[in-house]
């Protein structure tokens, strides 16, 4: 019994330290990130090790030179309360969660900007319920030490837009050849309309996903 409580105790003890150093990471390269580009992410790194994709000469470009339709555009079809939220929108959990649980495996995550931003600069884009659980606390410790308009800087500039292009620079130049500041109304709408599936999919070729989210940006754009 003795011996059992002992190892439950260090257990608990490892699990706590590993939660630290986590935690420490994390807010450092939190502080860190607020100022300085992410000279490379695990997203990057995963998917040049693991699918081998080797990433395309990327472009990083400030938020304020991303013509404001073009942001406003990405805000309301991935996140429309970023800018009102602390990094989750509960409501969308709990939905995520229930679907989730009768599905038996994990398809919908619910997942705001700060969340992907999270998993792209700081995890991996693996489906499990350790990645959520880590997910949860960064997002927390980057909302507290990041801006808003940084974090949305960095997920334009670093999510996913294909097979080894990373930010919507990139991107722009990779597909249309020329600065997202260039970049036409249908352009712009169909390159953010396949950010949920950008690997299977391009601006020219959209899925019947995108094609619905395609038509909701003509609709308010």
């Amino acid at each position: 019994m003795k011996r059992k409580r002992s190892f439950i105790i260090r257990v608990l003890r490892f699990v706590w330290k590993a939660h630290l150093w986590f935690w420490g990471i994390v807010a450092l390269l939190s502080i860190v990130y607020s100022f300085v580009n992410p000279p490379v992410t695990p997203l990057i790194l995963q998917r040049y090790l693991i699918r081998g994709y080797s990433w395309h000469k990327r472009d990083f470009i400030k938020l304020e030179r991303i013509p404001k339709r073009t942001v406003n555009m990405t805000v309301a079809l991935e996140d429309g309360n970023f800018y009102k939220h602390f990094g989750f929108e509960w409501k969308m959990v709990k939905e995520a969660w229930q679907k989730n649980k009768k599905s038996g495996r994990i398809r919908f995550g619910a997942s705001t900007i700060s969340n992907q931003l999270a998993r792209t600069i700081f995890l991996t884009t693996d489906r499990n319920y350790l990645r959520k659980y880590l997910e949860i606390q960064a997002t927390l410790i980057m909302e507290i030490i990041m801006s808003k308009d940084r974090m949305l800087e960095l997920y334009l500039n670093y999510v996913e837009w294909g097979q080894g292009v990373y930010g919507i620079e990139t991107a722009s130049r990779h597909y249309y050849g020329t600065s997202c500041r260039n970049l036409s109304r249908d352009q712009s709408m169909r390159l953010i309309s396949i950010l949920p599936t950008p690997i299977r999919y391009s601006p020219n070729h959209l899925s019947a996903s995108a094609r619905q989210r395609y038509r909701m940006l003509q609709r308010y754009f």
